[in-house]
């Protein structure tokens, strides 16, 4: 039988237990990347949630199978249902082999090969750039983007993203030209968590059934 005592103990332990997991959870939906997002964002958008199918994404322009350093008017979309105030939208895109040049793009971290916006052109979601292809023929030039939908709040809540991965061979690249594969599971920090939660819940349990 648990006492008195022993529940003001219990409930004490929930209360703690509780209040950690809010600050933990406001933490990890606090990420916001106004100014472009780094490497946190090369598996998508996952401190907005996992990806919205009512959000696409699409870069058009790109060849089918590229020549040599050649140039290719390339634009980034992004379409949905999420309100548009005066922060719109934002990107990552990781390329394997070439170099995008738009206005307002930028390289994240510096020694990557991962394109993401500024502050200056965060107030759209279409982007305009140019993709210089690699002077080797015998690359693939693989894509991978990720594209959020924000509603302007500073906040994950409300927003969606998608992705899409693309795949460009050079005229003499012989291997396999499937596009790269996409990840939306969530991140360590919130698998993190979920364990933190669980191990709490199950320790309640277990003290629980000892009284």
């Amino acid at each position: 039988m648990i006492n008195i005592e022993d529940e003001r103990l219990v409930g004490g332990i929930v209360r703690q237990v509780l209040a950690l997991l809010f600050i933990l959870v406001l933490a990890g939906q606090s990420y916001a990347f106004p100014t472009g997002a780094d490497d946190r964002g090369d598996n998508g958008c996952l401190c907005h949630g996992g990806s919205d199918d009512s959000t696409t994404v699409t870069l058009s322009g790109l060849p089918e199978m590229y020549n040599t350093s050649q140039e290719y008017n390339v634009t980034l979309t992004i379409e949905s249902p999420v309100e548009m105030n005066e922060v719109q939208g934002g990107f990552r895109i990781l390329v394997s082999q070439g170099e995008m040049v738009g206005e307002g793009w930028q390289i994240l971290p510096d020694d990557s090969n991962g394109y993401t916006h500024t502050s200056e052109i965060n107030d759209r979601r279409v982007w305009n750039a140019v993709w210089i292809a690699p002077e080797e023929t015998d690359k693939l030039a693989t894509f991978v983007i990720h594209g959020n939908a924000v509603n302007g709040n500073e906040e994950a809540s409300g927003d969606e993203w998608n992705s899409q991965s693309i795949a460009v061979p050079g005229p003499d690249y012989t291997g396999d030209v499937s596009a790269p594969e996409l990840s939306s599971s969530p991140n360590n920090f919130k698998l993190a968590i979920g364990g933190i939660a669980v191990a709490l819940v199950l320790g309640l349990a277990i003290l629980a059934v000892k009284d």
